[in-house]
């Protein structure tokens, strides 16, 4: 039995920017073409915010179980996800990891507190290095960041379960 995959809609419609509509795209190609990145989708929940500081551009992904609202501007106190418009437009089209971007510094992170949803969305967004060709050289990168990952969800378990003391 086939589940169905959430949708994804531009707030501006056709009025949306170059980076929303980036962002739409990616995001519906990656629902259709990637299960597991649809089954993440259906069960985060909150929104996102990526913005281009160069271009002094921001757009807030919005995340609701059966639907993605890519919107225009920011959401006060959401995730952020900063950084050049190349790098995002490089992340946009999956030719750069989320992961390894934050790692980099190529792009900056706001919010920490809802790293469950950052991570979530670097995940929906990401093109499998299968796609580029690149998977030999990104297999040993994605080692290292699945551990670091969870040893992070470790370390704000450990937070929230000492801070409920």
């Amino acid at each position: 039995m086939a589940t169905s995959i959430p949708s994804v809609r531009l707030a501006a419609g056709d009025d949306a920017s170059g980076m929303a509509n980036m962002l739409g795209e990616l995001l519906a190609d990656n629902l259709r073409d990637y299960p597991a990145r649809a089954r993440v989708a259906k069960v985060v929940r909150g929104p996102v915010v990526m913005t281009a500081a160069d271009r002094d551009r921001s757009v807030t992904v919005r995340f609701s179980g059966k639907e993605i609202v890519v919107d225009e501007g920011v959401i006060d106190g959401a995730p952020c996800i900063t950084g050049q418009w190349l790098d995002l437009a490089k992340l946009c089209s999956g030719q750069l990891s989320p992961f390894k971007a934050v790692v980099e510094r190529r792009l900056g992170v706001e919010h920490l507190r809802r790293a469950d949803l950052l991570a979530a969305t670097g995940f929906v967004m990401s093109v499998p290095a299968s796609y580029y060709g690149d998977a030999p050289r990104v297999a040993r990168w994605q080692i290292i960041v699945s551990v670091l990952a969870v040893l992070l969800v470790a370390v704000v378990v450990a937070a929230l379960v000492r801070r409920s003391r």
